[in-house]
């Protein structure tokens, strides 16, 4: 019961994390005069808070991106400084890393890597044992991340400065888990008599977690930090706002620098003259699934009509307006991105794969909000238009992680993925013809040699030529494909001159990339 409720959580967060659900604006309440803000401060806009202050033990962004997340360092973090979206890794608390062979993993420790001061905590050298503590913690049996470091056999310290890890089994995408928002790296010495849900929050990162709010956060610039880019803003302040509206209305009185928004919200605000940022996100939004293991979806020509049938771009602009669409595997970078020109919206194709049959099927449509049932609507109704005679069935939440993800009882489905945040975590799971997630039936002796070599692969060149054969596999087999790969729209105030649009994972990373306007 307790791993149902989790994926149920989890398939929940996915969504949200998604295209965000247009919702009527109710009529605004007069918003008191903001005090003005203090001279550096950014100001934040957020809907939700952190459960606690664990960020092992949590499975919310709300802690990573709004919370201590970025008050503490990892081995590795996330370049956003490039193309979005990517999960470019690269050193955080380390001065380089490398694969010394393709079972061990080594990490050389940056000198300027050094523990923030707390009180009774003088400030000292981050130490290979500090991370050899945390990454063991991160994996203790049960613990909500400990997926993370499967393949790690031993974690050992070497020297004074390094770092090794050991792997049972090769496994290319370490690097991005030890850049996971989660991978963080605690102090052992600053948590005696701490309770790491509540207590004080000692990072090495670049901000200070110096308040938690009703809600809401504070992180201060911390002067010493020298690891990586230096904060471009003296303090972030996440202010709590109990919807999407509220945000608005926030932000439309000045009270708030940066609020996401949701597509209709954006027309009245961008007549209005503010600016807007878009974060495409990865393996995030809706997936369409269809299961080979019983009729009409056991026939592979009825899987390719099937694909064949539908225009994504247009349902995708219909119901989300923004976001994107592909097979939705998360990629280092956006250029790997790649999808056959002959699989998708070609119904004359698909009538000559059907040759005149009218094969029917139910359509199980996840009931996420109004918007995520439109758009399945519109995919059963582009699939009807081809010759497929669709029943339509929208199921609440929890009768499709039962119906879909537990008994795999289903015909074609629309809906969220379980957390799919990571290469492997798509490909492995979901592709592979032995994967755990693989509810559609998908795999080939090609996809599944594909998806092992790109998990064995260290080179990134040779990783971008596996990763294309294995979107191309896939959707060639039509078993799986995302219609809408989740995005966000975050409006500006004008005080924000500007934004880092890449948010690998619901890393806080770009925080250190925001810029105000100069005051004059």
């Amino acid at each position: 019961m307790h791993l149902r409720l989790l994926l149920l959580t989890a398939l929940a967060l996915s969504a949200c994390a998604g295209p965000p659900t247009p919702t009527p604006s109710p009529t605004p309440s007069p918003t008191p005069t903001p005090a003005p803000p203090a001279a550096g401060e950014l100001r934040v806009a957020v809907t939700g808070a952190a459960p606690h202050l664990d960020i092992q033990r949590e499975v919310s962004e709300w802690a990573t991106l709004y919370g201590p997340g970025p008050a503490y360092a990892r081995l590795l973090r996330f370049d956003v400084s490039g193309p979005a979206p990517a999960l470019r890794p690269v050193c955080d608390l380390c001065a380089s890393w490398r694969w010394a062979n393709p079972l061990t993993f080594e990490a050389v420790l940056s000198p300027h890597a050094r523990w923030q001061d707390a009180e009774g905590f003088a400030s000292r050298p981050v130490t290979p044992q500090d991370v050899v503590f945390s990454l063991e913690r991160l994996r203790e049996p049960g613990a909500a991340h400990a997926h993370l470091l499967a393949a790690v056999e031993t974690i050992e310290p070497v020297g004074t400065d390094t770092v090794r890890l050991r792997l049972r089994a090769p496994d290319a995408g370490l690097p991005l888990a030890l850049a996971s928002p989660y991978a963080v790296v605690l102090a052992p010495d600053a948590l005696d008599r701490v309770d790491l849900r509540t207590g004080r929050v000692v990072g090495a990162g670049p901000w200070r977690f110096t308040a938690q709010l009703s809600g809401g956060a504070v992180l201060e610039r911390w002067d010493a930090y020298a690891l990586g880019p230096e904060p471009g803003v003296e303090r972030i302040t996440f202010q709590r706002a109990v919807s999407l509206e509220v945000g608005v209305e926030l932000l439309r009185a000045d009270a708030v620098d940066i609020a996401q928004v949701t597509e209709e919200q954006w027309v009245a605000l961008e007549a209005e003259g503010f600016r807007s940022v878009v974060l495409q996100r990865q393996g995030r939004g809706v997936a369409l699934g269809l299961n080979a293991a019983r009729a009409p979806f056991s026939d592979p020509n009825v899987r390719r009509a099937a694909l064949l049938a539908l225009d994504p771009q247009a349902a995708l602009e219909a119901h989300f307006g923004i976001g994107a669409w592909g097979l939705g595997m998360p990629l280092e970078e956006p250029g790997w991105a790649t999808t056959p020109q002959d699989v998708f919206n070609d119904p004359a194709a698909a009538n000559a794969l059907l040759a005149g049959r009218t094969p029917g099927f139910t359509l199980l449509v996840a009931n996420f909000g109004e918007v995520y049932v439109e758009h399945g609507r519109a995919l059963a109704a582009q699939l009807a238009a081809a010759g497929f005679t669709v029943t339509v069935e929208v199921v609440t939440r929890g009768e499709y992680l039962s119906r879909v993800w537990a008994e795999r009882n289903f015909d074609a489905f629309v809906g969220p993925l379980p957390p799919t945040d990571l290469p492997n975590d798509f490909a492995l799971a979901l592709l592979h013809t032995a994967g755990a997630s693989n509810v559609t039936g998908a795999g080939s002796p090609a996809l599944d040699a594909a998806i092992e070599a790109y998990a064995a692969e260290t080179d990134a060149a040779a990783r971008a030529g596996v990763v294309a054969d294995i979107q191309r596999e896939a959707l060639e087999g039509a078993w799986l494909f995302m219609p809408a790969i989740a995005a966000e729209r975050w409006a500006l105030g004008p005080r924000v001159a500007s934004l880092p649009t890449d948010l690998p994972l619901g890393a806080g990373e770009l925080w250190a990339g925001g810029r105000l306007v100069p005051e004059p």
